[in-house]
């Protein structure tokens, strides 16, 4: 009975020492190669998707493919960083040069890794740290703010009233041209009536027959939101392993 228990301690502590002996691959950029060292799997190095990041003494310039990789890269220089992945079911071990790196400028280059896994999908450990950070997307830059406008000596600067409420101007009689003919500035003076607005509610429900051929151009805007949605589609496809 002891002699068994021996054995099964014995056989638990092998198959300890031999799972804690895999190796953690780490990804390095050195001479212009991006290259994973280090793969101790079964299977080989199926995928990779890493991120260099560097400062504004430095530029990527070109990435390509090496070792059978298929490589896509984003090269976002005015954001310090260049996001690269590729796919190979060859399944390479030890140190395996994946891509080719031109990198200009001075100043250092960290590697930081988003998944790394063998040619089956199973995830490889490596000890390079983990991006945690944000990737920018491309975007139209925002519009310009207006200028507040600067009123003259004199001006009124009118309310705002609601839309499409009508508008009725009063104008002075001709007794009273003589009064405001000495000032700077004339006032408008608006004012709603009740019988104006139900005019306006009843021309408005004349009219619902035409707002049907208003609703012919959604399919235009339709087609625009499908094709800004297939283009952030196809930078997220760049940003992850194809």
């Amino acid at each position: 009975m002891n002699s068994i228990f021996s054995r099964t301690l014995i056989l638990v502590a092998v198959l300890c020492v031999s799972f804690t002996a895999v190796q953690a691959a780490e990804v390095r950029l050195t001479d212009g190669q991006l290259v994973v060292a280090g793969v101790d799997d079964s299977i080989g190095l199926g995928g990779f998707d890493v991120v260099l990041s560097y400062g504004s003494d430095a530029s990527v310039t070109s990435v390509e493919g090496l070792s059978g990789f298929l490589v896509a890269s984003n090269i976002q220089n005015e954001a310090g960083m260049t996001i690269i992945a590729g796919i190979s079911s060859d399944g390479l071990t030890g140190d395996v040069p994946v891509a080719s790196v031109k990198v200009e400028g001075v100043g250092p280059v960290v590697v930081t890794v988003r998944e790394l896994g063998n040619a089956r999908g199973d995830p490889i450990a490596f000890t390079n740290p983990i991006f945690g950070g944000t990737i920018p997307t491309p975007g139209t830059p925002p519009p310009e703010t207006p200028a507040p406008s600067t009123p003259t000596p004199g001006s009124v600067t009118p309310a705002s009233t609601p839309t499409g409420i009508p508008q009725t101007t009063v104008t002075p009689a001709l007794g009273e041209a003589g009064q405001t003919a000495g000032k700077d500035s004339t006032t408008t003076v608006t004012t709603t009536t009740t019988t104006a607005v139900q005019e306006n509610s009843s021309a408005q429900s004349q009219e619902m027959p035409e707002s049907q051929n208003a609703g012919e151009g959604t399919p235009k805007a339709a087609l625009s939101i499908l094709i800004t949605l297939f283009a952030v589609l196809t930078v997220v496809v760049l940003n992850r392993k194809e």
